[in-house]
């Protein structure tokens, strides 16, 4: 008897089922047949909103059109050819572009605009572009066979309690003209000595090492003051700028427009400022591109869209590090606009991939970890910090002690997160306000942040064929706490020097082993690209002659391939997996060498 109850339920649901399906078609209820298009997200805020309230949306376009093949071959025109050879060095010379590079299909933006969809930026990486829509333009765009997804632009609230906008304004460091004859060192560092010396950057400019022929990449709130003296030789060699918030070359404030920002100009002294005496940074002979991504006007001003926008366009002009101040987590409690720290796993937050798609092009990113102090059972990062390929900067005190707003690990798939620590703790910057010659201090990981990626201009400086992982690996191992990495300052304080000693060695990836050092130990680096699609590289490295198996496994633990079985000698190994035979996915690999053994996660994007 239960049996058929359960039996004559199951077919009375599927019937009403049916019947609720049949209503919707036959009503053109919110047009059933293209509601699957809307994500879960933005039919939750959907649901909840008034009639006339309009949403910050993603639009994903099913493909890129018929002359995907010939853009492929064509690479000169959408990329500048700094970004080209930037891209030499972690891609083989036939595939240094891939269907994320090529531009959207212009036919579908004109479709868009001509129904009056006011774009407000577009992402070629995720085939997507953002814009502003009520509730029956979203039902429109549903409807339309060249859209396949549409979804919410995560928005986040800045904390202006934050210890990064307790005001310094007011302590103002007049310039110090007076030279130092007693300083050992070549340069005059000033007050900003301790910053630099606690990261070991000062021997790296005793050694001539300043940032030359790096191009650096600055995301922030704005620069208010570029006029500042420290940014004297900047100037003078030039920058591209762009504000992604009112869309125009400008990213200083601007009466009339959005977004006011200061924070900008304390960052970018603090990789390539230059005023002996004053404030020297690590990166001061480096090329710098500004982009303005974040609206202070706004109660939600960090908006993912603006990120990713400015990440495609300085790829495109051959940026070789991306340093961003920006943390993006939760606008309000339980918001569906927002991601929480479970989404910190390195590949659910939209601009998390999108900034290890920066990595995949060969850009450096360097991101602060976030200022969301200790939890004692969880993390609290910020994306896009969380990514794999990302190199996440915590912030330490003058001690070099873990500042007690700097944000912790691990990730809710195990990683050890933040990467590395530098200075973030009383730091002295160039003053904010048009005008101002003077310093200030200033404290946050987003002041930890530029000065980690100037360290990495200045070994790029020594040896330009480093890629990114390459870079991330070095400055791990050569950091303090490289031999115990823990949750609080990941592998420790950077060591500039130490890592800019060992990248000197180092040569590109290649399929061979590198003869050129013996590591000092067993690893297994984060696959390069990671997310793929189909390709990608694993790095790993030998201390001595071992017999090595390195295999790829699915989520249920099936064996997938067979990558390395074989006896080697010790050093550096790259080997290439193949995944256009497997669906999308995460995916493991696992290292077995003598006593070492070590697995990591890659994610297969198609």
């Amino acid at each position: 008897m239960k049996k058929s109850i359960n039996f004559i339920s199951f077919n009375k649901s599927i019937s009403i089922s049916i019947l609720t399906i049949v209503f919707l078609i036959l009503t053109g209820s919110n047009n059933f047949s293209d509601n699957f298009k809307i994500s879960k997200a933005l039919n939750s805020e959907i649901t909840s909103s008034q009639d006339n309230d309009r949403f910050l949306i993603w639009v994903t376009f099913k493909d890129k059109g018929n002359n995907v093949n010939e853009l492929l071959s064509q690479p000169q025109r959408y990329l500048t050819e700094r970004a080209i050879q930037r891209r030499m060095k972690v891609k083989p010379a036939n595939a240094l572009v891939d269907f994320t590079d090529i531009p959207l299909n212009q036919n579908y933006i004109s479709e868009l605009t001509s129904a009056g969809i006011i774009i407000k930026n577009r992402s070629k990486w995720f085939n997507s572009i953002s814009c502003i829509a009520d509730k029956d333009q979203i039902d429109e765009l549903a409807s339309k066979d060249i859209v396949s997804k549409i979804d919410l632009v995560r928005t986040y609230k800045k904390d202006y309690d934050n210890v990064e906008f307790e005001s310094s304004s007011s302590e103002n460091i007049p310039e110090n003209n007076s030279s130092n004859p007693d300083n050992p060192l070549l340069l005059n560092y000033g007050s900003s000595l301790s910053q630099m010396q606690i990261i070991n950057a000062t021997t790296a400019h005793d050694s001539g090492y300043y940032g030359q022929g790096v191009v650096i990449a600055s995301f922030d709130a704005g620069f208010d003051n570029l006029q500042h003296p420290a940014f004297d030789s900047l100037r003078a060699r030039g920058f591209r700028s762009y504000d992604f918030v009112n869309h125009d070359t400008i990213v200083g404030n601007q009466s009339g427009q959005m977004g006011s920002g200061s924070h900008g100009t304390q960052t970018l002294s603090l990789v390539g400022g230059y005023r002996p005496g004053n404030l020297i940074a690590p990166a001061f002979r480096s090329y710098y591109i500004l982009a303005k991504t974040e609206n202070t006007d706004s109660e939600t001003p960090l908006e993912e869209d603006n990120w990713i926008a400015a990440a495609e366009w300085v790829d495109s002009l051959g940026a070789d590090i991306i340093t961003s101040s920006l943390g993006y987590l939760q606008m309000d409690f339980g918001s569906v606009r927002s991601y929480d720290w479970t989404w910190m796993n390195g590949d659910s937050c939209l601009i998390t991939i999108g900034a290890d798609f920066a990595v995949n092009k060969g850009i450096i990113v360097c991101n602060s970890a976030g200022n969301e102090g200790f939890h004692s059972t969880r993390n609290t990062l910020m994306a896009p910090a969380d990514g794999d390929s990302v190199i996440s900067v915590g912030s330490v005190n003058s001690n070099g002690n873990r500042s007690s707003f700097s944000s912790v690990g691990l990730t809710t798939d195990g990683r050890i997160k933040p990467d590395v620590c530098a200075l973030g703790s009383g730091n002295v910057v160039a003053a904010a306000g048009a005008g101002n010659t003077g310093y200030s201090t200033g404290s946050g990981t987003s002041f930890a942040c530029p000065m980690t990626a100037g360290v990495c201009a200045q070994i790029l400086s020594a040896n330009y064929n480093i890629t990114p992982m390459q870079m991330r690996q070095i400055i791990t191992q050569t950091a303090d706490n490289s031999g115990t990495p823990d949750r609080l300052t990941g592998y420790g304080i950077v060591n500039c020097w130490e890592a800019l000693k060992l990248g000197r060695t180092l040569t590109g990836i290649n399929s061979a082993g590198n003869v050129n050092y013996i590591p000092e130990g067993y690893s297994l680096s984060q696959n390069y690209p990671n997310p793929f699609n189909p390709n990608t590289i694993i790095n790993y490295q030998l201390s001595m002659f071992n017999f090595v198996s390195l295999k790829v496994y699915d989520v249920m633990g099936r064996e997938v391939a067979a990558l390395v079985n074989e006896n080697q000698n010790a050093g550096s190994y790259s080997v290439s997996f193949d995944g256009s035979g497997i669906s999308s996915g995460v995916y493991f690999y696992t290292i077995s060498a003598g006593d070492f053994k070590d697995t990591k996660r890659m994610l297969l994007i198609r």
